[in-house]
């Protein structure tokens, strides 16, 4: 998700806008980009809300370029585009893109946030259920939050031929069946769950393997997770890939993915998922039931149910047809609603809906 907002950027370059990104020193936005030549990233040192250092520098680049839009991807980061984009003497229109939830209940009364609120010309939403947390977190009316939601290139499709190497190198056979998660590991996105349902799966079908693709960005909880794996004897069964930068050739390695997470503000891998046709099953919670059409493209299960999402994975994973077809409807899905030139295009189009406001 970190990565995604340099994609549309690329988009919008290649659509002939002139983009200035601005990204933290150190992050694998400065080094790292599938289309290196579209976009020039600055890198700086981001300290907290505001640091000196940070604010002087994007003071002297804005002044340069005279930017005519100020879009902001991080919370924090609003402070220095209110200051940036003007409070009384509006120099850029401000837009900010919200990609992770507020706590229920959080509502951003104080002065300052209700300044904010009013400067911001636009607030968008990754999803309907984003959509629905922003307006609970701040006094805005509904025609500021329009909703945008992600989408993937065809980049991150795979070959059949990579898939299957993919196997080769994992040691699962042709034909047996293949159940994998790629998720930061993080309590919230529940790889314990995911090991649950797969001891219960495993019961039931011994032949099952599975694989679990994902930064440890909790060590503690890794380490949680690993012990359950043994406990349940499924060392033999699942493998412990850690991060992973070639997803797409995963993907036309497994069967099905997995999303059993707690909340999902869109949910980046069923997309990715769907484009390389592969049917998913997902916790039903957050954003997730607007991607996933249960019965059509997926099976969506209870969120925190290890039973209800192993038998939703037996009921596939014993059906090649009933997969197949899942896996086709996906795709299409895909294609329809969720390529990457789809979300560039409403991406300008907002831009230039602000800017023909006076």
């Amino acid at each position: 998700m970190e990565m995604h907002p340099l994609e549309v950027a690329g988009g919008l370059a290649r659509q002939g806008c002139r983009v200035e990104f601005a990204v933290r020193s150190r992050s694998p936005m400065s080094v790292l980009s599938r289309d290196p030549s579209a976009v020039r990233r600055r890198a700086l040192p981001f300290v907290w809300y505001l640091d000196p250092v940070t604010y002087t520098r994007l003071r002297a680049l804005t002044r340069s370029v005279g930017p005519e839009v100020i879009h902001v991807h991080y919370s924090k980061d609003t402070w220095y585009a209110l200051l940036l984009a003007g409070i009384l003497r509006r120099r850029s229109r401000l837009v900010f893109t919200k990609h992770l939830a507020s706590p229920d209940g959080m509502r951003k009364k104080d002065p300052l946030h209700k300044l904010l609120a009013k400067r911001i010309d636009a607030f968008v939403a990754i999803s309907c259920y984003m959509k629905k947390n922003i307006l609970s977190t701040y006094a805005v009316g509904e025609a500021k939050v329009p909703v945008i939601y992600y989408g993937v290139s065809e980049r991150v499709v795979g070959t059949p031929d990579e898939g299957r190497k993919v196997r080769e190198r994992l040691g699962v056979l042709p034909h047996q069946p293949l159940v994998g998660m790629v998720a930061q590991v993080t309590p919230d996105k529940r790889q314990d769950l995911f090991v649950e349902a797969a001891a219960r799966l495993v019961a039931q079908s011994p032949s099952c393997a599975f694989v679990l693709a994902g930064e440890s960005v909790q060590p503690a909880y890794a380490a949680r997770v690993k012990t359950l794996i043994s406990k349940v004897r499924l060392e033999g069964s699942v493998r412990w890939l850690g991060f992973v930068e070639d997803i797409p050739s995963l993907m036309q390695a497994i069967d099905v993915l997995v999303m059993p997470s707690k909340a999902e503000a869109f949910g980046l891998v069923l997309i990715e998922a769907m484009a390389n046709g592969r049917p998913v099953v997902a916790s039903n919670a957050g954003a997730v039931p607007e991607l996933v059409s249960h019965g059509r493209n997926g099976y969506l299960f209870p969120e925190g149910d290890p039973e209800a999402l192993a038998d939703a994975l037996f009921d596939l994973l014993n059906d090649p047809d009933k997969r197949h077809e899942m896996g086709r409807e996906g795709k299409r899905m895909f294609l329809e609603r969720f390529r990457l030139d789809r979300e560039v295009t409403e991406t300008l189009s907002l831009y230039e809906s602000l800017l023909s406001r006076r």
